[in-house]
């Protein structure tokens, strides 16, 4: 099997398992809105973030370093292991216990007593963090999408029992978060049987290779993870728990397609593109940029235009202020992926330092914007993370053209033609609702699945002519991958 057709196999079995997991984990989400307001589910993010915080501060390129470097022998494996769990275990006891600092910052009075339960979740991540890259590297991802998926489920149905049987309230989703990680880490860890952790000499040469190739990266990681999440913490210190609770709600929404799709796609690229030559790398970036195009953008702009239908039917009135900020936050799922084949690109050069920079250019931009326009109110702070996503990606496109002499003309088209397809959906879509208001039609339910389908009937038939090329490139993608 060739190389692409092992990629496309990953993507399909990494974006279905991921789907599908993540419909049900939506589901629960939803659910829990009946049962947490949106202030108790803010602090828990809150603390959530800051969890993450410590563990990206201590993760150090470990995964890119595995995918890139690891499949050279096993003491390459041994000490990232051995390094990735001695950081890991030091970084996440020390703030487990910092809860009582961080609550007055971010006005979140119970976060100190989720704090611990949730740096405990991420830490037995942490201890399969080696073994899912080894996965990835050897391209095994239908293990890794079981693994994900079987975490997911576990905590939907464990977080909403809990929240639903019982009053321990934000403590139910931390809990979740503990048994996802003890599936997930199990399923994934009894998959490489250990080998990871075949002891090998200890090398202090081989430490600051690690450290010299995973510095920039750990930096990037820290500064894209910031941009991510950060947000959170920033709207809370400005707006409060509750707009928390409603920023966090939109933006988990609005990134289903990035995160589900996108970045599933986007995870299979790395370890196809170390096994290519340079040309064939160059020719890869364009072709991906096009296919996550084609697949992401509807998804995003889609759920853009059907927002207000989507969450007045969804959501109870306490979590409606929900729906503004999904609508504005739907642009970051369109500019978010187009970078992200370019960066597997850089990475797979091992070009981290300029991965770092433009990860800081990303995470400076954010907090700007944030700090500009907090006095306007949550919807224009909102917005800054669009734009900071997308002039990201400009200059991350800008800088392969310019550097790597990648064409510019197709690798442009590969946005432009599925952005064209989505104009002509969006249009549509707000057609039939004024078609709904006009004609007096109040079921939420059915106005959505009006708009659903004149969406997707719409963008098929106008990606077909305006994205033609890549449209058929992908119909015969998923052709070979569902075969075998």
């Amino acid at each position: 099997m060739s190389v692409g057709d092992r990629a496309a196999r990953g993507a399909v079995w990494s974006v279905g398992a991921s789907v599908g997991a993540r419909v049900i984990g939506l589901i629960g989400t939803l659910y829990m809105t009946r049962l947490l307001a949106p202030e108790v589910v803010g602090e828990v993010a809150a603390a959530a973030v800051i969890a993450q915080t410590a563990n990206w501060l201590s993760h150090w390129g470990f995964n890119q370093y595995m995918i890139v470097h690891g499949v050279n022998g096993a003491e390459q494996t041994y000490h990232v292991a051995v390094i990735n769990l001695v950081l890991g275990v030091v970084g996440l006891c020390l703030i487990a216990g910092t809860g009582p600092w961080f609550a007055p910052i971010f006005k979140a009075p119970h976060l100190a007593s989720y704090l611990p339960g949730i740096a405990l979740a991420v830490l037995i991540r942490r201890v399969g963090a080696v073994a899912d890259k080894i996965l990835a590297r050897e391209m095994r991802f239908r293990e890794l999408a079981i693994a994900n998926g079987l975490g997911e489920l576990t905590f939907t149905v464990s977080a909403v029992a809990m929240a639903a049987t019982t009053d321990l309230g934000g403590h139910a989703i931390v809990i979740g978060n503990v048994l996802q990680s003890l599936v997930a880490t199990f399923v994934i860890v009894r998959a490489t049987r250990f080998g990871w952790l075949q002891r090998s000499p200890w090398r202090w040469a081989r430490v600051r290779e690690i450290v010299r190739f995973g510095i920039p990266l750990g930096l990037a990681q820290v500064f894209s993870f910031a941009t991510r999440y950060w947000d959170n913490l920033a709207f809370g210190a400005y707006f409060g728990p509750k707009v928390v609770g409603f920023y966090n709600m939109a933006y988990n929404l609005a990134d289903i397609p990035a995160v589900q799709v996108g970045e599933q796609m986007s995870g299979v690229l790395l370890p196809a593109m170390t096994s290519l030559g340079a040309a064939e790398r160059k020719a890869a970036v364009v072709r991906s940029t096009a296919l996550m195009a084609l697949a992401v953008f509807p998804l995003a702009t889609g759920l853009g235009a059907i927002a207000p239908t989507l969450i007045d039917l969804l959501l109870n009135d306490e979590w409606q202020g929900v729906a503004p900020l999904l609508t504005v936050l739907s642009v970051l799922s369109v500019v978010r992926p187009m970078a992200w084949g370019i960066t597997t690109y850089l990475a797979s050069e091992s070009r981290t330092r300029a991965i770092m920079m433009l990860e800081l250019l990303k995470l400076v931009l954010l907090f700007g914007c944030i700090v500009a326009f907090s006095s306007l109110g949550p919807q224009w702070a909102a917005a800054s993370v669009g734009i900071a996503f997308g002039i990201h990606s400009l200059a991350t496109t800008a800088l392969v053209i310019t550097t790597d002499r990648i064409p510019a003309r197709p690798l442009i088209s590969a946005f432009i033609r599925p952005l064209m397809a989505c104009g002509v959906m969006v249009t549509a879509v707000l057609g039939v609702r004024h078609g709904a208001d006009a004609l007096g039609v109040a079921s939420s339910a059915l106005r959505l699945a009006v708009e659903i389908a004149t969406g997707a009937a719409t963008y098929v038939a106008a990606a077909l002519v305006l994205a033609r090329a890549t449209s058929r490139d992908f119909l015969g993608l998923l052709r070979r991958a569902l075969r075998r």
